[in-house]
């Protein structure tokens, strides 16, 4: 078999919010219009990752405002 590499890329930290906040646009995109038929067990897994971590944002919510009120100062 052949030996493949993945390489990660990480969000540099002047984009990550940015880069993150599209691809998530993307993925509410694909389940509001429905595009789920297709499911990899991968993306069964993180489509379940992500709604946990939708949760966790909703519960930092304090935190996030109050992370951008100290920028509108």
């Amino acid at each position: 078999a052949p030996n493949f590499k993945i390489k990660i890329m990480a969000n540099m930290s002047y984009c990550r919010f940015e880069n993150t906040t599209r691809d998530m646009e993307d993925c509410i995109h694909a389940i509001e219009y429905q595009e789920t038929d297709e499911l990899s067990s991968y993306e069964i897994s993180a489509l379940s990752s992500f709604l946990n971590l939708a949760r966790e944002i909703i519960n930092l919510e304090p935190e996030i405002e109050g992370i951008l009120e100290s920028y509108e100062k």
